[in-house]
């Protein structure tokens, strides 16, 4: 891995000097892999505390109830961190999975490592864990976010109220959203068919149009 591509790229390690990444990552038994669609990249809780960071593709984090229900939580793009939370908590009642969506680059790291770094590289580490905690922070409302979208009663309440969020995100009234009609229809706990009616009567009716991932609210002013 190119340390100036990795700080570049992943906001973990924002503001930190690319000579100095190469032996950061030594010590936090940094490895990177290439997990395939569908491969399963980290599990908790796990044998071992481990934090991820997404380099190339997406990563889906999927919730498992005691029942063995499972539901998307979110998609984590380039740069997003995952694991951490559920690294440092030690007690557990749910399984929560992180998936690639597809081919992916993920950067895997000892969160303990994370936590307690050698002197060698305190001085790096201690920003380090300050980009974290704003990710985190960015993460949080993230799912604060899903929580607005999946009060909603109906299926058209939902998806208006999740795709007037991605126009604000990007400050557009078209836009791409990061899940296709499975996973989106997971995101908002609503059945697949049911979801793709509602699309399809919402665009006959002038509220939106869209193609594939790409979608435009027709009537959404900034």
């Amino acid at each position: 891995m190119d340390p100036k591509e990795l700080v570049k790229s992943c906001p973990l390690f924002r503001g930190i000097d690319p000579a100095d990444l190469g032996g950061m990552l030594k010590c936090m038994s940094a490895r990177e892999i290439e997990p395939e669609r569908g491969e399963f990249i980290m599990t908790t809780p796990g044998s071992a505390p481990l934090m991820g960071a997404v380099l190339a593709g997406e990563v889906e984090m999927i919730s498992e109830d005691y029942f063995g229900k499972k539901s998307l939580l979110t998609v984590l793009p380039v740069g997003s961190v995952f694991g951490e939370s559920y690294s440092c908590v030690k007690a557990r009642n749910r399984t929560i999975a992180y998936q690639a969506s597809g081919k992916c680059r993920v950067l895997l790291l000892d969160y303990d490592r994370i936590l307690h770094a050698c002197k060698l590289v305190c001085r790096f580490h201690h920003r380090m864990i300050e980009n974290m905690v704003e990710l985190i922070a960015e993460k949080n409302l993230e799912l604060i976010e899903k929580l607005e979208v999946t009060s909603r009663t109906s299926i058209r309440e939902k998806l208006l109220t999740y795709l007037t969020r991605q126009a604000e995100r990007t400050g557009s009234a078209a836009f791409q959203v990061p899940m296709g009609r499975t996973e989106l229809a997971e995101y908002l706990c609503t059945d697949r068919s049911a979801m793709t009616r509602e699309l399809s009567r919402m665009r006959e009716e002038g509220l939106i149009d869209f193609d594939k991932r790409t979608f435009t609210l027709l009537d959404w002013k900034k």
